[in-house]
């Protein structure tokens, strides 16, 4: 008998999002559907949003932060003739972003059930369920490396399944845990959009400088934060 695929519930001390504007748990637009680009698992048809969070705050800034490190084109080529030139050097994140962002601090009802995508068990039950799916785009098997991938195309299927799976007619998965394709251990979860969720704020706290996770993450990446 086949089993079923793996389900978490999101950890008790809460998640954490780092968002722009007053608002950060606003559902914000849904990115393109394209091959590559855009949020991983955002959906295919663009019927639901999707808001990302991490276990902690290290994860929040390390998610984001890292669509700002300098290509390795850009680092090749222009390191060494800007510092020459006098320009602000390559890695220099400005006050800006950080001013225009906040960190929630969230707690989701216990009830909630999310589709862990790192599990083996799920690979295994995803094989067969999207099966047709999958050997379309050429995909001889799911592991780790393809729910990591950069091909959206899958990602997003893996989501709109999951948002559409139901029990009795009731969304059986509030969203999907995953971690980060930058660093195994950085948990993130993707929350299906739900007007009748109830999400508790516990805190909301600016972003400042002095944050020991922004630091440990810019030091990671090589950033210099304002």
């Amino acid at each position: 008998m086949e089993r079923g695929p793996a389900v978490v519930s999101a950890p008790p001390g809460g998640l954490w999002r780092v968002a722009r504007g007053d608002d950060p748990l606003a559902t914000p637009p849904v990115s393109r559907p394209d091959l590559v680009g855009g949020n991983r698992f955002d959906p295919l048809m663009m019927t639901y949003g999707v808001l990302y969070f991490g276990s902690n705050l290290e994860v929040c800034f390390g998610e984001t932060l890292a669509r700002l490190r300098p290509s390795i084109k850009l680092l090749a080529i222009v390191e060494e003739d800007w510092a020459e030139l006098g320009f602000m050097s390559v890695g220099t994140v400005a006050a800006d972003w950080r001013q225009r962002r906040t960190a929630v601090h969230v707690q989701l009802p216990e009830n909630l059930l999310f589709l862990d995508v790192e599990s083996p068990a799920t690979h295994q039950f995803l094989r067969r369920e999207l099966a047709l799916g999958l050997s379309s785009m050429g995909l001889s098997d799911i592991d780790v490396s393809t729910v990591r991938g950069n091909d959206r195309r899958v990602t997003r299927m893996i989501s709109e399944w999951a948002y559409m799976a139901a029990d009795d007619e009731q969304p059986r998965f509030a969203g999907i845990r995953y971690e980060s394709r930058i660093k195994s251990g950085w948990e993130c979860w993707a929350l299906f959009d739900d007007e009748e969720l109830e999400i508790q704020v516990i805190e909301t706290v600016p972003i400042t400088p002095y944050m020991p996770q922004l630091i440990s993450v810019a030091e990671l990446f090589g950033l210099q934060i304002y």
